[in-house]
């Protein structure tokens, strides 16, 4: 008996899926230039010739395997401070915006799978480039640039838009100062970095923004 089309194309994105997945971790573990085609199908019990197939080559499927978690990302970071002012209405002020966003920022570092995962990748991109220079910006940064100067702008009125996002800077460095931090101390194949340690660290990073972007802003934050 023939397969159908819905057969055939169900496979095919099981196949995907299987290749996007043990890509990452392979990448993840050893970063790009130390990961192989070969090694990536064989993770993923497929032929050598399924990444050309489902995507062009080794440079696209890091692309996809890229584009997929940060917009996952991008969703959680503006979805959370997007709730966060909605649910507070005219009670929201700068210490929400900059403890819901440190905590959506946090959160992969905590869990200890997946989120641990994707924040490997990511050190491993920013140490040793192979994505097009866009790709973040677009995808990421920018949009999540956007959306927490917004924030601040909306419970700190004197804030203009040049200071809003000066402050955004200020604040994800030292969100990533963070991260580094717990890979170079902890290790990247440590069990679990502990989240005590990390929210210690989340707590004081919302507390020393918030007195420094009222500063900025001349105001009381509300």
């Amino acid at each position: 008996m023939t397969e159908g089309p819905a057969h055939q194309s169900a496979e095919s994105d099981t196949t995907r899926e299987r290749l996007l997945e043990s890509a990452e971790r392979l990448f993840a573990e050893r970063g790009y230039d130390a990961t192989s085609v070969r090694e990536i199908t064989q993770a993923a019990h497929c032929n050598v010739a399924s990444v050309n197939y489902h995507f062009g080559g080794k440079d696209n499927l890091y692309l996809q395997v890229f584009q997929r978690r940060l917009d996952a990302l991008r969703r959680i970071r503006t979805g959370r401070l997007e709730q966060a002012l909605e649910e507070a209405g005219d009670d929201a002020d700068v210490e929400l915006v900059l403890s819901t966003f440190t905590a959506s920022f946090m959160e992969p570092l905590i869990d200890e799978s997946e989120g641990r995962l994707i924040m490997e990748l990511m050190a491993r991109e920013m140490l040793d480039p192979h994505l097009p220079r866009h790709v973040l910006f677009e995808t990421m940064i920018d949009p999540v640039r956007r959306s927490l100067a917004s924030a601040l702008r909306q419970v700190a009125p004197g804030l203009d838009q040049v200071s809003a996002e000066l402050c955004v800077h200020s604040i994800v460095g030292q969100l990533v100062h963070v991260i580094h931090h717990a890979r170079l101390r902890h290790g990247p194949d440590a069990p679990s970095w502990p989240a005590e340690e990390l929210e210690r660290m989340a707590r004081h990073i919302t507390r020393f923004s918030t007195a420094g972007v009222l500063a900025v802003a001349g105001g009381d934050g509300r």
